[in-house]
């Protein structure tokens, strides 16, 4: 089993239980009646059809994904928006913070790399209509851009977190699924970045052991990474030994 982002389950939600999150906090939960209808795959929102750009590079985007096999603390199901609904959203540019959290079983140090490349995928490969997005995984950003007409039709961050959720619940390994949303200020999203660059060093380090399978700690930038993260180093000896 391997717990590498146990931490900072903790370090998200002692920040997201303080009051002002919240008491800006909407809660909803999956409704397998509750769907929105499929786009194709490389379908292009023009900005003249586009009415909300959320996580715009003129904006802050925050955007991380973290695992555990503890079921306990991941609210399965859960949907929370934090701040102003999509409806309630001025036109223009909005920031944005995602942050998906995943129970799971069978992670392995065999197989925790390529189980993680498959879930960050999913929200690259979900294709909705009325929706668009691009994705920065190196800095943690993600951009979108919501139609006129999909807003209309009542396209929300509440479905767009439905549809997720069904998508994961659809890998084997996958037990429970949580999705929030933030959207108050690019200041209450900057107090959960340094959170996602720590995830964001352990997904890179995992990069680097399956890229160059060198077992050169001294000379690795993410050393000090595998000293603190439990797993990594095992996984790197692991990598190896396949060669």
């Amino acid at each position: 089993m391997m717990n590498m982002f146990e931490q900072y389950f903790d370090d998200v939600r002692h920040i997201l239980a303080s009051g002002k999150f919240k008491e800006q906090a909407g809660i909803s939960f999956f409704d397998s009646e509750l769907a929105w209808p499929r786009g194709r795959p490389g379908d292009i929102i023009l900005s003249s059809d586009t009415v909300i750009e959320l996580g715009h590079p003129q904006t802050e985007s925050l955007a991380f994904l973290m695992w555990t096999d503890s079921p306990d603390k991941v609210s399965d199901g859960g949907i929370t928006v934090i701040g102003p609904e999509l409806s309630e959203l001025a036109s223009g540019k909005a920031p944005l913070g995602k942050i998906t959290l995943i129970g799971g079983h069978g992670f392995t140090e065999d197989n925790a790399y390529e189980r993680f490349q498959e879930m960050d995928m999913v929200r690259t490969r979900l294709s909705l209509q009325g929706h668009m997005l691009r994705a920065v995984p190196q800095q943690n950003r993600e951009w979108s851009r919501i139609s006129k007409d999909a807003l209309k039709k009542g396209f929300s961050l509440k479905m767009l977190g439905n549809e997720l959720i069904r998508e994961y619940r659809k890998l084997e390994y996958v037990d429970a699924v949580e999705v929030i949303y933030l959207t108050t200020s690019a200041e209450d999203i900057q107090r959960l970045r340094p959170t996602g660059e720590k995830v964001s060093q352990i997904v890179r380090a995992m990069n680097k052991i399956f890229d160059n399978l060198e077992l050169d700690c001294a000379a690795c930038d993410y050393s000090d990474v595998c000293d603190e993260v439990e797993g990594l180093r095992d996984m790197h000896k692991r990598a190896l030994d396949k060669r």
